[in-house]
């Protein structure tokens, strides 16, 4: 066994298995950003608690504070982007003169997701830790080159950018029950602001994600899933 390797055995795992088993918030926040550096990928939250520093510009560019734009981040992880939906949420109009708080917090998620590399169904064995490391350091590089120094059109335009590439990059179906169906993990944001209450996001080989918007429920939109996380979202096993 290399050094390196005990090091890890002796050191890391039990540091991790302490942290499992732990419930304190800052436990449970630490193994939310474990999970995405080693299997799921950087997302949002990963990146708001990776970069604090160019988190805290982005909010001061988008003239919200800091503790708004972290609860839009937390929101939008545990429930969904969806619930940070104002209506349909930040339309396509580039009068930035009187932007609502809902929208600027709407905008400070796009831009973290357009600068986000994750997937719901989790790194399969091929992707080396190496390479998960590497997903994660591209991402910080990504938010660290452009949070700095930005006005509140700059910012509005690069989230009216990411925008528009997640709604030309999903392609979906729609079934009986007018639940839409898609492959891309931002598929739940962006039909959910075409005005869809149920998506299912289906994976590789890998389990349907089911969610829906925050005023109906699974069992409301008539969908049983094999593993329940909320009312409002689940996974179904094929």
């Amino acid at each position: 066994m290399h050094k390196d390797q005990k090091r890890v055995q002796e050191v890391a795992l039990p540091a991790i298995a302490g942290r499992i088993v732990d419930d304190s918030p800052a436990a449970v926040r630490d193994c939310i950003v474990l999970n995405r550096l080693l299997i799921q990928g950087p997302d949002p939250l990963f990146l708001m608690e990776a970069c604090p520093e160019e988190f805290s510009e982005l909010c001061r560019g988008l003239g919200i504070t800091v503790e708004d734009g972290a609860s839009a981040i937390e929101k939008a992880h545990w429930q969904g982007p969806g619930s940070l939906l104002l209506g349909t949420g930040l339309g396509t109009s580039t009068d930035f003169s009187d932007v609502p708080k809902e929208w600027r917090q709407e905008a400070l998620w796009l831009i973290l997701a357009s600068m986000s590399d994750c997937t719901e169904e989790g790194y399969g064995e091929a992707i080396t830790l190496v390479e998960r490391v590497r997903k994660q350091a591209r991402a910080i590089g990504r938010l660290s080159r452009m949070a700095f120094n930005r006005s509140l059109g700059e910012l509005m335009f690069l989230a009216l950018g990411s925008l528009k590439t997640f709604i030309a990059t999903t392609k979906y179906t729609v079934d009986e029950k007018n639940i839409a169906h898609a492959t891309e993990d931002h598929a739940f944001y962006v039909l959910y602001k075409a005005g869809f209450k149920c998506v299912a996001v289906h994976t590789a080989g890998g389990p349907i994600f089911y969610g829906t918007t925050p005023d109906t429920s699974l069992a409301e939109c008539g969908v049983t899933v094999s593993k329940q996380i909320s009312p409002q979202f689940g996974l179904v096993f094929v």
